[in-house]
C-alpha cells in the first residue's frame, strides 16, 4: 500500500524547473529566466512561481541573488531539507510525489532495548512495521516502529501506509500525543541498511530516532529512521535572543 499526495501549482512549477536542473537542461551557473517569464511559461501567478523558487532554493539546486537574479549552483544535485526535522511537512513541500510503502508488520516481544525505550519489560507484546520510503520506486528512506499493544490494536495496513502516520494513529487509536524526544546521527551502514536502501556496508546514512509520548507523558512509539545521505539534510531555523539576554546582563 502507498500514499500519494496531490499536488498543487508551486509543486508543479518546482517540480518542473527541478527537472530542467538536475536533467541539465539547465547547467550549472546559469542564470534562470526571470519570474515574470516563469509566470507566463506555467501560466502561473508571482507568488506561485516564488514559492516554488523557494523550494529550490532551499533544496540548494539555484542560487538567489538580491538585485541580480536567480542561478544554479555550481553543482547542483537533488538533497531534500528536513526542515526543523519535520518530516512530513518537509516531503509535502520538496518531495510530493513521495510514495510509502508498508514492507512488513506483526506482533513481536520486546527487546531490552525497545523495552527500555517504551518503559515496559523486555517481552512485552509490541507492534512492529517497517515502512519504504521510494521517490519514482527508488528506495531513499525507511523506518522501524515499535509500538505498546494499547495504542497499536486498531490500526490497519492503510493506516501505517500513510505519510501523516502520527495524525492518523491519534485519530485511529484516540490517543493524544503530547511530544517527541529525537536523537539524529551520522552512521556507517550495515548490510541490513544496504538492503533496503542500496549502496554499500560502510556508506554513511542518516539516523534518527524518535521517541514519542503521549499528553500523559508516558512515551507509546519508538520510531528509527535510515535516510539516505544524498538526498537528505538537515536544514533548522533557531531562533535567538542574544539581544535580550544582553540587554538583561547589561
Amino acid at each position: 500500500m502507498a500514499t500519494v499526495r496531490a499536488v498543487t501549482a508551486y509543486q508543479y512549477v518546482a517540480d518542473a524547473l527541478r527537472r530542467q536542473v538536475l536533467d541539465g537542461w539547465l547547467g550549472p551557473g546559469q542564470v534562470l529566466p526571470p519570474e515574470r517569464e516563469l509566470c507566463k511559461q506555467f501560466s502561473a501567478s508571482r507568488i506561485t512561481v516564488r514559492r516554488a523558487l523557494q523550494i529550490l532554493a532551499d533544496e540548494m539546486l539555484i542560487e538567489r541573488r538580491q538585485g541580480i537574479g536567480t542561478f544554479v549552483s555550481p553543482a547542483p544535485s537533488r538533497r531534500i531539507p528536513l526542515l526543523n526535522t519535520d518530516f512530513s511537512g518537509s516531503m509535502a513541500a520538496h518531495a510530493p510525489d513521495l510514495e510509502r510503502a508498508l514492507e512488513t508488520h506483526e506482533w513481536q516481544q520486546a527487546n531490552t532495548d525497545v523495552a527500555a525505550s517504551l518503559q515496559t519489560f523486555p517481552g512485552a507484546a509490541v507492534f512492529f512495521a517497517r515502512r519504504l520510503d521510494l521517490l519514482r520506486d527508488e528506495p531513499v528512506a525507511f523506518d522501524e516502529i515499535h509500538l505498546p499493544e494499547s495504542v497499536a490494536d486498531l490500526l490497519d495496513e492503510e493506516d501505517l501506509a500513510q505519510l501523516r502516520f502520527l495524525e492518523r494513529w491519534q485519530s485511529v487509536q484516540q490517543i493524544r500525543l503530547g511530544h517527541l524526544s529525537q536523537r539524529i546521527e551520522a552512521v556507517a551502514a550495515e548490510s541490513e541498511q544496504v538492503r533496503y536502501l542500496g549502496g554499500n556496508v560502510g556508506a554513511p546514512l542518516l539516523k534518527e530516532v524518535d521517541i514519542v509520548f503521549l499528553s500523559t507523558g508516558t512515551p507509546c512509539g519508538q520510531f528509527v529512521s535510515y535516510y539516505r545521505h544524498d538526498l537528505f539534510q538537515l536544514t533548522s531555523t533557531v531562533r535567538l535572543s542574544i539581544a535580550s539576554r544582553n540587554e538583561e546582563s547589561d
